[in-house]
């Protein structure tokens, strides 16, 4: 099995990831590693806010998945710039829940993704 037959997925778009890095192994390695440390956590905190809305904890986070969703493909950039202008003008708690629904399980899948692919990657 070589990369290209590693990287497909219709849980993300890994249509930059196969511009940039398809040849490089080692890059892709320590790339999805590092969206899988810095996102994992920031997911969890996300999470939290379900319950109670930490309003710049919800707007910082967004902001720094805004330029990883965009390389890695997650399929809920948009919503997340959204989000991340909701919490920044204290938008209702509900609005910002609502939201919040709506992007984690796709923040999860695709942490779920590149866990499969980081793991086919390493055994290449």
């Amino acid at each position: 099995m070589d990369i290209q037959e590693i990287l497909t997925s219709s849980v993300v778009d890994l249509t930059s990831l196969k511009e940039y890095f398809s040849s490089d192994k080692d890059s892709l390695i320590q790339l999805i590693g590092v969206y899988l440390s810095d996102t994992t956590p920031r997911v969890d905190i996300l999470e939290e806010s379900l319950t109670k809305v930490d309003y710049e904890s919800v707007r910082s986070i967004c902001h720094f998945l805004k330029s990883s969703f965009g390389l890695m493909g997650v399929n809920c950039l948009e919503e997340i710039a959204a989000l991340e202008k909701q919490a920044q003008s204290n938008e209702p708690e509900e609005v910002i829940k609502e939201r919040l629904n709506f992007v984690i399980p796709i923040c999860r899948a695709s942490i779920t993704e590149y866990k499969l692919i980081l793991n086919r990657l390493e055994s290449l």
